[in-house]
Protein backbone atom coordinates (compact mmCIF):
# COMPACT_ATOMS: atom_id res chain seq x y z
CA UNK A 1 0.00 0.00 0.00
CA UNK A 2 1.50 3.32 -0.87
CA UNK A 3 -0.82 5.69 1.35
CA UNK A 4 -1.77 9.33 0.11
CA UNK A 5 -1.00 8.30 -3.54
CA UNK A 6 -3.73 9.93 -6.47
CA UNK A 7 -2.43 8.85 -10.27
CA UNK A 8 -4.31 9.22 -13.27
CA UNK A 9 -4.28 7.46 -16.10
CA UNK A 10 -4.76 8.55 -19.74
CA UNK A 11 -6.00 5.93 -22.15
CA UNK A 12 -7.78 6.13 -25.61
CA UNK A 13 -10.22 3.61 -25.11
CA UNK A 14 -13.82 3.63 -23.27
CA UNK A 15 -12.66 1.99 -19.42
CA UNK A 16 -16.50 -0.08 -17.91
CA UNK A 17 -14.65 -1.42 -15.42
CA UNK A 18 -13.40 -4.51 -16.42
CA UNK A 19 -9.53 -3.47 -16.12
CA UNK A 20 -7.91 -6.13 -14.17
CA UNK A 21 -5.01 -3.97 -13.80
CA UNK A 22 -6.55 -0.89 -12.62
CA UNK A 23 -8.28 -2.83 -9.85
CA UNK A 24 -5.37 -4.37 -8.87
CA UNK A 25 -4.07 -0.78 -8.38
CA UNK A 26 -6.37 0.36 -6.60
CA UNK A 27 -5.81 -1.92 -3.75
CA UNK A 28 -2.04 -0.05 -3.18
CA UNK A 29 -2.76 3.58 -3.52
CA UNK A 30 -5.34 5.81 -2.12
CA UNK A 31 -7.16 6.91 -5.61
CA UNK A 32 -6.63 5.43 -9.31
CA UNK A 33 -8.69 7.07 -11.96
CA UNK A 34 -9.21 6.85 -15.39
CA UNK A 35 -9.13 9.89 -17.87
CA UNK A 36 -10.83 8.26 -21.44
CA UNK A 37 -12.49 9.89 -24.35
CA UNK A 38 -15.81 11.68 -24.45
CA UNK A 39 -18.43 9.06 -24.64
CA UNK A 40 -20.69 9.04 -27.46
CA UNK A 41 -24.64 7.84 -27.39
CA UNK A 42 -25.37 4.64 -28.56
CA UNK A 43 -26.58 5.96 -31.54
CA UNK A 44 -23.57 7.63 -32.66
CA UNK A 45 -21.24 5.32 -34.32
CA UNK A 46 -19.18 4.73 -37.23
CA UNK A 47 -16.63 6.96 -38.17
CA UNK A 48 -17.91 9.13 -35.51
CA UNK A 49 -16.70 6.84 -32.69
CA UNK A 50 -13.22 6.50 -34.18
CA UNK A 51 -13.09 10.19 -34.69
CA UNK A 52 -13.15 10.76 -31.47
CA UNK A 53 -11.27 8.00 -30.27
CA UNK A 54 -8.27 9.19 -32.82
CA UNK A 55 -8.31 12.85 -30.97
CA UNK A 56 -8.76 11.34 -27.23
CA UNK A 57 -4.87 11.16 -27.80
CA UNK A 58 -4.57 14.79 -27.90
CA UNK A 59 -7.26 15.97 -26.13
CA UNK A 60 -7.13 13.77 -23.26
CA UNK A 61 -3.53 15.25 -22.27
CA UNK A 62 -5.41 18.67 -22.34
CA UNK A 63 -8.10 17.55 -20.37
CA UNK A 64 -5.13 15.84 -17.85
CA UNK A 65 -3.37 19.62 -17.66
CA UNK A 66 -6.22 21.21 -15.86
CA UNK A 67 -6.83 18.59 -13.56
CA UNK A 68 -2.95 18.08 -12.54
CA UNK A 69 -3.25 19.51 -9.62
CA UNK A 70 -5.37 16.96 -7.89
CA UNK A 71 -2.83 14.33 -8.57
CA UNK A 72 0.39 12.98 -7.89
CA UNK A 73 1.22 10.88 -10.87
CA UNK A 74 0.15 10.76 -14.64
CA UNK A 75 0.27 7.58 -16.21
CA UNK A 76 0.59 7.96 -20.16
CA UNK A 77 -1.08 4.49 -21.69
CA UNK A 78 -0.56 4.94 -24.98
CA UNK A 79 2.90 6.25 -26.66
CA UNK A 80 1.01 9.18 -28.52
CA UNK A 81 -0.88 10.42 -24.67
CA UNK A 82 2.54 10.16 -23.80
CA UNK A 83 4.44 12.65 -26.20
CA UNK A 84 1.27 15.02 -26.11
CA UNK A 85 1.63 15.27 -22.28
CA UNK A 86 5.38 15.52 -22.10
CA UNK A 87 4.87 18.33 -24.67
CA UNK A 88 2.59 19.92 -22.07
CA UNK A 89 4.61 19.26 -18.77
CA UNK A 90 7.69 20.60 -20.75
CA UNK A 91 6.10 23.82 -20.74
CA UNK A 92 3.45 24.54 -18.15
CA UNK A 93 5.01 22.41 -15.12
CA UNK A 94 8.37 20.39 -15.77
CA UNK A 95 10.42 19.25 -12.82
CA UNK A 96 7.10 20.22 -10.94
CA UNK A 97 4.19 17.11 -9.44
CA UNK A 98 2.48 15.17 -10.94
CA UNK A 99 5.13 13.21 -11.73
CA UNK A 100 4.60 11.81 -15.31
CA UNK A 101 4.69 8.18 -16.74
CA UNK A 102 4.38 6.75 -20.51
CA UNK A 103 3.58 3.35 -19.75
CA UNK A 104 4.34 1.85 -23.87
CA UNK A 105 7.59 3.58 -24.64
CA UNK A 106 8.93 1.88 -27.81
CA UNK A 107 9.57 2.74 -31.79
CA UNK A 108 10.20 1.17 -34.34
CA UNK A 109 13.98 0.71 -35.21
CA UNK A 110 13.47 0.11 -38.86
CA UNK A 111 11.31 3.10 -39.85
CA UNK A 112 12.80 5.48 -42.13
CA UNK A 113 9.28 7.42 -43.60
CA UNK A 114 9.23 11.07 -42.72
CA UNK A 115 6.10 11.13 -40.95
CA UNK A 116 7.92 8.35 -38.34
CA UNK A 117 10.61 10.60 -38.67
CA UNK A 118 8.64 13.60 -37.10
CA UNK A 119 7.25 11.59 -34.55
CA UNK A 120 10.37 10.48 -33.33
CA UNK A 121 11.14 14.34 -33.23
CA UNK A 122 7.87 15.37 -31.74
CA UNK A 123 9.41 12.86 -29.13
CA UNK A 124 12.46 14.41 -28.31
CA UNK A 125 10.53 17.13 -27.73
CA UNK A 126 8.92 15.52 -25.43
CA UNK A 127 11.46 13.48 -23.21
CA UNK A 128 11.85 16.62 -20.51
CA UNK A 129 8.23 15.97 -19.95
CA UNK A 130 8.22 12.29 -19.12
CA UNK A 131 10.03 11.62 -15.55
CA UNK A 132 9.53 7.68 -16.22
CA UNK A 133 9.70 5.45 -19.20
CA UNK A 134 8.54 2.05 -19.13
CA UNK A 135 9.16 -0.02 -22.56
CA UNK A 136 8.88 -3.54 -23.93
CA UNK A 137 12.04 -5.20 -23.16
CA UNK A 138 15.45 -5.31 -21.50
CA UNK A 139 17.21 -4.36 -24.63
CA UNK A 140 15.51 -1.18 -25.22
CA UNK A 141 16.21 0.06 -22.21
CA UNK A 142 20.06 0.34 -23.41
CA UNK A 143 19.28 1.02 -26.43
CA UNK A 144 16.57 4.25 -25.94
CA UNK A 145 19.10 5.26 -22.90
CA UNK A 146 21.76 6.10 -25.85
CA UNK A 147 19.46 7.11 -28.34
CA UNK A 148 17.96 9.96 -26.42
CA UNK A 149 20.19 10.62 -23.40
CA UNK A 150 17.91 9.39 -20.90
CA UNK A 151 19.25 7.87 -17.50
CA UNK A 152 18.85 4.11 -17.26
CA UNK A 153 17.48 4.54 -13.90
CA UNK A 154 14.57 6.14 -15.36
CA UNK A 155 13.97 3.41 -17.73
CA UNK A 156 11.96 0.14 -16.91
CA UNK A 157 11.44 -3.07 -18.43
CA UNK A 158 7.13 -3.58 -17.57
CA UNK A 159 6.23 -6.60 -18.57
CA UNK A 160 2.51 -7.08 -20.39
CA UNK A 161 0.27 -9.56 -19.06
CA UNK A 162 -2.88 -11.44 -20.09
CA UNK A 163 -6.34 -10.66 -18.63
CA UNK A 164 -6.94 -13.65 -15.94
CA UNK A 165 -10.45 -13.58 -17.77
CA UNK A 166 -8.75 -15.12 -20.99
CA UNK A 167 -7.33 -17.50 -19.62
CA UNK A 168 -8.31 -21.35 -21.04
CA UNK A 169 -11.96 -22.34 -18.99
CA UNK A 170 -13.14 -24.99 -21.23
CA UNK A 171 -11.50 -27.63 -22.85
CA UNK A 172 -11.71 -27.68 -26.63
CA UNK A 173 -10.63 -30.30 -29.25
CA UNK A 174 -6.95 -30.38 -30.27
CA UNK A 175 -6.98 -30.76 -34.08
CA UNK A 176 -4.81 -31.18 -36.37
CA UNK A 177 -3.98 -27.94 -38.28
CA UNK A 178 -1.37 -25.02 -37.79
CA UNK A 179 -2.87 -21.79 -37.01
CA UNK A 180 -1.45 -18.53 -37.19
CA UNK A 181 -3.28 -14.84 -36.69
CA UNK A 182 -2.08 -11.42 -36.21
CA UNK A 183 -2.45 -7.74 -38.08
CA UNK A 184 0.67 -5.92 -37.66
CA UNK A 185 4.44 -6.50 -38.30
CA UNK A 186 3.37 -10.38 -39.12
CA UNK A 187 5.71 -12.31 -41.82
CA UNK A 188 3.14 -14.62 -43.35
CA UNK A 189 5.40 -15.41 -46.62
CA UNK A 190 8.16 -17.33 -44.30
CA UNK A 191 5.28 -19.35 -42.65
CA UNK A 192 3.42 -20.17 -46.02
CA UNK A 193 6.98 -21.01 -47.47
CA UNK A 194 7.96 -23.38 -44.19
CA UNK A 195 4.79 -25.33 -44.60
CA UNK A 196 4.39 -25.62 -48.71
CA UNK A 197 6.55 -29.10 -48.85
CA UNK A 198 4.64 -30.44 -45.55
CA UNK A 199 1.21 -31.96 -45.73
CA UNK A 200 0.06 -30.31 -42.86
CA UNK A 201 -2.77 -28.06 -42.93
CA UNK A 202 -2.43 -24.39 -42.00
CA UNK A 203 -4.39 -21.34 -41.18
CA UNK A 204 -3.65 -17.89 -41.65
CA UNK A 205 -6.26 -15.63 -40.01
CA UNK A 206 -5.43 -11.75 -41.50
CA UNK A 207 -8.10 -9.93 -43.42
CA UNK A 208 -5.44 -7.47 -45.27
CA UNK A 209 -2.69 -10.04 -45.65
CA UNK A 210 -1.50 -9.94 -49.51
CA UNK A 211 0.68 -13.39 -49.78
CA UNK A 212 3.81 -12.38 -52.00
CA UNK A 213 4.41 -16.18 -52.41
CA UNK A 214 2.67 -19.25 -54.14
CA UNK A 215 -0.17 -20.03 -51.73
CA UNK A 216 0.02 -24.36 -51.25
CA UNK A 217 -3.09 -26.46 -51.32
CA UNK A 218 -2.26 -26.74 -47.90
CA UNK A 219 -2.91 -23.24 -46.57
CA UNK A 220 -6.29 -21.22 -45.83
CA UNK A 221 -6.08 -17.43 -45.45
CA UNK A 222 -9.13 -16.33 -43.21
CA UNK A 223 -10.16 -12.90 -44.32
CA UNK A 224 -13.55 -12.96 -42.69
CA UNK A 225 -13.81 -10.95 -38.94
CA UNK A 226 -14.11 -13.74 -36.18
CA UNK A 227 -15.42 -12.59 -32.49
CA UNK A 228 -13.04 -13.13 -29.48
CA UNK A 229 -14.56 -16.33 -28.79
CA UNK A 230 -13.90 -17.82 -32.03
CA UNK A 231 -10.91 -16.54 -32.04
CA UNK A 232 -9.90 -18.39 -28.98
CA UNK A 233 -11.80 -21.67 -30.38
CA UNK A 234 -8.83 -21.58 -33.12
CA UNK A 235 -6.23 -20.65 -30.85
CA UNK A 236 -7.27 -23.46 -28.38
CA UNK A 237 -8.03 -26.21 -31.02
CA UNK A 238 -4.66 -25.97 -32.92
CA UNK A 239 -2.08 -28.65 -32.94
CA UNK A 240 0.74 -25.62 -33.06
CA UNK A 241 0.71 -22.45 -32.64
CA UNK A 242 2.85 -20.23 -35.50
CA UNK A 243 3.77 -16.29 -34.92
CA UNK A 244 5.89 -15.33 -37.66
CA UNK A 245 7.24 -11.77 -37.29
CA UNK A 246 9.54 -9.68 -39.33
CA UNK A 247 12.42 -8.19 -37.71
CA UNK A 248 14.24 -8.85 -34.46
CA UNK A 249 15.05 -4.80 -33.82
CA UNK A 250 10.74 -4.47 -33.66
CA UNK A 251 8.87 -5.20 -30.45
CA UNK A 252 5.67 -7.01 -31.77
CA UNK A 253 4.30 -10.04 -30.98
CA UNK A 254 3.79 -10.09 -27.44
CA UNK A 255 0.08 -9.86 -26.94
CA UNK A 256 -0.64 -12.40 -29.10
CA UNK A 257 2.29 -14.71 -28.00
CA UNK A 258 0.74 -14.44 -24.36
CA UNK A 259 -3.02 -14.74 -25.73
CA UNK A 260 -1.50 -17.72 -27.10
CA UNK A 261 0.68 -19.24 -23.76
CA UNK A 262 -2.73 -18.60 -21.54
CA UNK A 263 -4.56 -21.61 -23.66
CA UNK A 264 -1.20 -23.52 -23.08
CA UNK A 265 -0.82 -24.14 -26.83
CA UNK A 266 2.85 -25.22 -27.96
CA UNK A 267 4.24 -21.93 -29.88
CA UNK A 268 6.72 -20.87 -32.52
CA UNK A 269 7.91 -17.71 -32.90
CA UNK A 270 10.05 -15.29 -34.85
CA UNK A 271 12.64 -14.16 -31.73
CA UNK A 272 13.02 -10.44 -31.55
CA UNK A 273 13.78 -7.54 -28.64
CA UNK A 274 10.31 -8.15 -27.18
CA UNK A 275 9.21 -11.82 -27.12
CA UNK A 276 12.36 -13.05 -25.89
CA UNK A 277 11.56 -11.74 -22.47
CA UNK A 278 8.25 -14.05 -22.63
CA UNK A 279 9.34 -17.41 -23.12
CA UNK A 280 12.69 -19.82 -23.25
CA UNK A 281 13.48 -21.52 -25.94
CA UNK A 282 12.76 -24.80 -26.02
CA UNK A 283 10.86 -25.05 -22.43
CA UNK A 284 7.86 -23.05 -22.81
CA UNK A 285 8.35 -21.55 -26.48
CA UNK A 286 10.58 -22.72 -29.63
CA UNK A 287 12.34 -19.40 -31.27
CA UNK A 288 13.23 -19.12 -35.26
CA UNK A 289 15.45 -16.37 -36.69
CA UNK A 290 12.98 -14.22 -38.59
CA UNK A 291 13.05 -14.76 -42.53
CA UNK A 292 14.46 -18.50 -41.62
CA UNK A 293 11.90 -20.79 -43.33
CA UNK A 294 14.38 -23.46 -42.88
CA UNK A 295 14.49 -23.19 -39.39
CA UNK A 296 10.76 -22.99 -38.79
CA UNK A 297 10.11 -26.08 -41.08
CA UNK A 298 12.32 -28.03 -38.64
CA UNK A 299 10.43 -26.53 -35.56
CA UNK A 300 7.62 -27.46 -37.00
CA UNK A 301 8.12 -30.90 -38.02
CA UNK A 302 9.66 -31.15 -34.81
CA UNK A 303 6.48 -30.78 -32.76
CA UNK A 304 4.30 -32.23 -35.34
CA UNK A 305 6.36 -35.73 -34.91
CA UNK A 306 6.72 -35.33 -30.87
CA UNK A 307 3.10 -34.69 -29.83
CA UNK A 308 3.98 -34.87 -26.05
CA UNK A 309 6.79 -32.88 -25.84
CA UNK A 310 4.45 -30.00 -28.05
CA UNK A 311 2.01 -30.69 -24.58
CA UNK A 312 4.56 -30.09 -22.48
CA UNK A 313 5.56 -27.04 -23.43
CA UNK A 314 1.99 -25.96 -23.82
CA UNK A 315 1.57 -26.40 -20.48
CA UNK A 316 5.05 -24.97 -19.29
CA UNK A 317 4.16 -21.71 -21.20
CA UNK A 318 0.66 -21.33 -19.16
CA UNK A 319 2.70 -21.65 -15.55
CA UNK A 320 4.95 -19.23 -16.87
CA UNK A 321 2.67 -16.63 -17.45
CA UNK A 322 0.62 -17.01 -14.46
CA UNK A 323 3.57 -15.58 -12.63
CA UNK A 324 3.52 -12.43 -14.90
CA UNK A 325 0.61 -10.65 -13.03
CA UNK A 326 2.76 -10.58 -9.64
CA UNK A 327 5.63 -9.49 -11.59
CA UNK A 328 4.44 -6.92 -13.02
CA UNK A 329 2.03 -5.11 -10.11
CA UNK A 330 5.33 -5.22 -8.21
CA UNK A 331 7.34 -3.66 -10.87
CA UNK A 332 4.72 -0.93 -11.16
CA UNK A 333 4.10 -0.37 -7.70
CA UNK A 334 8.15 -0.17 -6.88
CA UNK A 335 8.21 2.62 -9.42
CA UNK A 336 4.97 4.02 -7.52
CA UNK A 337 6.93 4.15 -4.54
CA UNK A 338 10.15 6.09 -6.43
CA UNK A 339 8.21 8.16 -7.84
CA UNK A 340 6.36 8.94 -4.42
CA UNK A 341 10.05 10.05 -3.34
CA UNK A 342 10.33 12.16 -5.49
CA UNK A 343 7.67 14.27 -5.02
CA UNK A 344 8.71 14.05 -1.54
CA UNK A 345 12.15 14.83 -1.86
CA UNK A 346 10.75 18.37 -4.61
CA UNK A 347 8.86 19.15 -1.36
CA UNK A 348 11.64 18.64 1.03
CA UNK A 349 14.10 20.24 -1.33
CA UNK A 350 10.84 23.21 -2.00
CA UNK A 351 10.64 23.96 2.35
CA UNK A 352 14.28 24.40 2.00
CA UNK A 353 13.76 28.06 0.99
CA UNK A 354 10.70 28.49 3.09
CA UNK A 355 10.53 30.28 7.16
CA UNK A 356 8.66 27.31 7.95
CA UNK A 357 11.20 24.94 9.35
CA UNK A 358 8.60 22.59 10.78
CA UNK A 359 7.10 21.88 7.43
CA UNK A 360 10.47 21.32 5.99
CA UNK A 361 11.45 18.77 9.41
CA UNK A 362 8.21 16.84 8.24
CA UNK A 363 8.83 16.37 4.48
CA UNK A 364 12.50 15.20 5.70
CA UNK A 365 11.26 13.06 8.42
CA UNK A 366 8.33 11.38 5.94
CA UNK A 367 11.05 10.56 3.37
CA UNK A 368 13.46 8.79 6.37
CA UNK A 369 10.23 6.57 7.26
CA UNK A 370 9.00 5.71 3.63
CA UNK A 371 12.89 4.64 3.16
CA UNK A 372 12.48 2.61 6.41
CA UNK A 373 9.02 0.91 5.85
CA UNK A 374 10.52 0.04 1.99
CA UNK A 375 13.31 -1.42 3.51
CA UNK A 376 11.60 -3.78 6.02
CA UNK A 377 8.99 -4.72 3.82
CA UNK A 378 11.42 -5.81 1.23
Amino acid sequence: MIPRLKILILVNWKEEGRWYFLRSLKNRVEQASVLQPVSLKHSVKGKLTHVSIYLSEFYVPILALFRRKHFDIIVSWQMRIGICYGILKRFFHANKPPVHIIQDFHIDLTQTQWYYRFQIALLKLAISGIDYFCCTSTEEEAIYSRMFKIPRSRIIFLPLVESPDNFEKQTYIEQDYIFSYGKSDRDFDTLIRSVSLLNIKTYILSPKYKPRVPVPENVFIIRDYISGNELVKWIASSRIMVLPLKDYRVSAGQISMLEVMSLARPLIITENMATKEYAIHKQTALFFEAGNDKELTDHIQYLWNHREVAKDIGQQALQAILKLHDKRIKIFSDLLERCSMDILKENADASQSSPNSAKKDKCVNEIINRRKNAENNS
